[in-house]
C-alpha cells in the first residue's frame, strides 16, 4: 500500500506537490492551534472552577459555624423541658400525625 502512495506522490507535478504540501501544512497547523487552544481554555476553566470551589467551601464552613452558633444560642435562651412537658409534646405530635392528612 505504501509503495502505491509513494508512486502516486512521485507521479505528481511540482505544482501539485506544492499544493499538497500547503494543504498538509494547513491541516498540521490547524491541529496544533486547536490543541493549544484546548489546553489554554481548559486551564482557564479549571482555574475558574477551582476558585468557585474554594469560595463555596469557605461559605459552607461559615454557614456551618453560624448554624452551630445559632443552635447554641437557642439552647441557652430556652429552658429545658421537664419530663412531663416532654411527654405532653410527644403525645401532641402523635395526635397531629394521626389526625392531619398532610403530616
Amino acid at each position: 500500500m505504501s509503495s502505491r502512495v509513494f508512486t502516486w506522490a512521485r507521479s505528481l507535478s511540482q505544482e501539485q506537490r506544492r499544493v499538497w504540501k500547503i494543504g498538509a501544512g494547513v491541516v498540521v497547523l490547524g491541529t496544533a492551534f486547536k490543541s493549544l487552544y484546548f489546553v489554554f481554555s481548559r486551564g482557564l476553566l479549571v482555574d475558574d472552577r477551582d476558585e468557585i470551589h474554594r469560595k463555596a467551601t469557605a461559605h459552607l464552613k461559615e454557614a456551618a459555624q453560624f448554624a452551630e452558633f445559632a443552635h447554641n444560642d437557642r439552647e441557652s435562651r430556652v429552658p429545658k423541658l421537664t419530663p412531663e412537658q416532654d411527654e405532653q409534646l410527644r403525645n401532641y405530635l402523635v395526635f397531629v400525625a394521626e389526625n392531619s392528612p398532610l403530616v
